[in-house]
């Protein structure tokens, strides 16, 4: 094994247990918030739902705004630093929850838990951007298996430790292994020489001149996978206080937690399993667009199918095929803007996309509530699916704008294309002397091979160009051809 393999797998397995240590924190109170902010002493439903959507949803506002800033500042200076920072931030976050004895400290924390920590993003960024060209796909979906096994993990912990009242020693043990996991890489963590982490050949990239947000928005198609971002997020993401509902309905009253625990389990078994298959697929397809057009939308029709009355049967089947589709979401998109970011951009370009997945993550649970009061539950439900039905139409847009040349601002990338190379060379910088500049080559015709020769020292200007009668005098002695 070479030395630049040991340091990916290093890398890999890094990432992988900084990753799990951090999802399975942030999701352990998920599922019981509501049960949690009660024991703190708030009393009244509405209360409870009102703190615990807050809770839920705290995390993912903080991230919304601090994950760009990040991201740009791990391409200044280092990757590897970032995943370091929002370990330590994360330790910060859980003792923090771990001291609160109120709602507002417990919100604090999940705030300090999205704006400090964010060790996904960070791990997701770095995978995006120090992954081989070849091998970027794979590193996305392994990276996200991580996220997918700590959802999976968190809960079932955070739902066994509830009733016997240590949730408080389980997040002082995150803590303590987010510290220890940021001194390994702040020891172990490296980042691929330039040359290890180029594209593929055959993958278009930004202009040099395109940086930070600018630069994003040069991406193909970016402004439909924007959308698509937050649209497929909040369905699947606004559907998890809906369907909580709609199983308590659907179920008897002593069953309901035990079986939403069950679906929610699953459909988390099958995202970490087709993580690594949907990463395998991105490089060898290397079209992610399709991917994510794909996946969003099974995603709507397996949400939209929850509102049938169908049993236990039915719906495991459906969450499982959700949680398949989930997990090419994220990792494709990432894919997509690494594929076209310049290589000392990338980590900025995936932070701006996550930014978006956490728009929709954010606004899905906090809308859901609302949303269930005023339409019944299948309604609800049905809603979330459409939501991914529309991620599932801009995709299909955004592969279509990624299947045409690619164009960045108004003028062509085609070098070859002689009709824009003088604006590609006004874009870049350079511009030809006088001196330098040549005549067109006339294309020749009947009528000039039949002419006679011409007498010694004659030349015939090209009288349909601008610069005729200057170019004529520059090419004194010299034939046209």
């Amino acid at each position: 094994m070479s030395t630049a393999e040991r340091v990916q797998r290093r890398n890999l397995v890094l990432l992988w247990a900084s990753q799990f240590v951090n999802t399975a924190g942030l999701m352990m109170l998920v599922p019981i918030m509501p049960f949690y902010v009660q024991g703190m002493g708030v009393d009244g439903t509405a209360e409870v739902q009102t703190w615990a959507g807050v809770a839920i949803a705290a995390p993912a506002l903080a991230l919304t705004v601090a994950t760009p800033l990040w991201g740009r500042l791990g391409d200044r200076i280092g990757r590897h630093w970032m995943v370091v920072r929002s370990l330590v931030g994360l330790a910060v976050s859980m003792l923090v929850m771990a001291l609160a004895g109120n709602p507002f400290l417990l919100v604090l924390g999940r705030l300090l838990q999205g704006g400090l920590g964010g060790v996904v993003e960070a791990a997701q960024a770095f995978a995006g951007a120090a992954g081989p060209g070849s091998k970027r796909g794979s590193a996305l979906g392994k990276s996200f298996s991580a996220t997918a096994a700590g959802s999976l993990i968190g809960p079932l912990a955070g739902g066994a430790l509830v009733g016997a009242g240590a949730l408080s020693t389980l997040m002082i043990v995150i803590a303590v292994l987010a510290v220890v996991l940021a001194g390994a890489c702040t020891l172990g963590l490296r980042e691929p020489d330039a040359t290890e982490t180029s594209a593929p050949a055959s993958a278009p990239s930004a202009p040099a001149n395109s940086v930070g947000r600018a630069g994003f928005w040069h991406v193909p198609a970016a402004v439909p996978l924007v959308i698509v971002a937050v649209a497929a997020y909040f369905g699947v993401y606004g559907l998890i206080p809906v369907f909580a509902q709609h199983v308590q309905q659907s179920f008897p009253a002593g069953q309901a937690g035990m079986w939403v625990g069950v679906f929610q389990s699953l459909t988390w078994a099958a995202t970490l399993i087709a993580s690594f298959w949907w990463g395998r697929h991105n490089d060898r397809a290397q079209r992610p667009i399709r991917t994510l057009a794909v996946a969003s939308g099974v995603c709507a029709v397996s949400i939209a199918a929850q509102a049938l009355p169908l049993g236990p049967a039915g719906l495991i089947v459906l969450r499982l095929l959700q949680g398949a589709a989930f997990a090419a979401l994220a990792q494709s998109l990432f894919f997509h803007f690494s594929q076209h970011a310049p290589s000392s951009r990338r980590s900025g370009y995936v932070g701006m996309a996550n930014s978006f997945l956490l728009a929709g993550q954010s606004a899905g649970p906090l809308l859901a509530g609302p949303m269930a009061l005023a339409f019944p539950t299948p309604l609800s439900i049905a809603l979330m699916g459409a939501a991914c039905a529309v991620a599932c139409l801009c995709c299909l847009r955004a592969s279509r704008m990624d299947a045409e040349p690619h164009t960045w601002g108004h003028a062509s990338t085609d070098t070859n294309d002689s009709a824009n190379l003088p604006v590609l060379r006004q874009m870049s910088g350079v511009l030809e002397s006088p001196s330098e500049q040549t005549a067109p080559i006339r294309r020749t015709t009947a009528a000039t091979v039949t002419r006679g020769p011409e007498p010694p020292g004659h030349v015939r200007p090209d009288m349909n160009h601008p610069s005729a009668a200057r170019f004529s005098h520059a090419s004194a002695g010299h034939r046209t051809v």
